[in-house]
């Protein structure tokens, strides 16, 4: 039994620690599973509102290239990385060297749907 647990770790932590683009899609499900099912205190951390807004990024750079998809990686790599690509781009309007037009559109939509995004801050 003991073994078994420590195999369940291993895959788990595994599967957390690895973002690597190849391997989010086999990933994204367990971890989706293990929020769903594994109820934490709290309605939602900020790993929580991180994963969910990483996943919305890694489905929006499907669709460019992978300059826009290590763009919107490294966006959404902290809680910090993300508000400050929302006051930079969203809200400052300025220009990102790899994600503009439909892409940025998309991105600031995928941040409107979290406008409390300050509170998961750490201080």
């Amino acid at each position: 039994m003991r073994n078994f647990l420590l195999l369940c770790l291993l895959i788990v932590s595994t599967l957390t620690f690895y973002d690597h683009p190849k391997m989010l899609p086999y990933s994204e499900p367990v971890l989706d599973w293990l929020a769903e099912h594994i109820s934490l205190p709290g309605a939602q951390s900020d790993s929580m509102v991180t994963r969910k807004i990483q996943k919305a990024f890694y489905a929006i750079g499907q669709d460019y290239g992978t300059g826009q998809q290590e763009a919107l990686a490294k966006a959404a790599r902290t809680i910090d990385n993300l508000l400050q690509f929302r006051r930079d781009y969203c809200q400052n309007g300025d220009f990102h060297p790899a994600l503009f037009g439909d892409a940025m559109q998309r991105a600031c939509d995928v941040l409107r749907q979290y406008p409390k995004l300050e509170e998961f801050k750490k201080d």
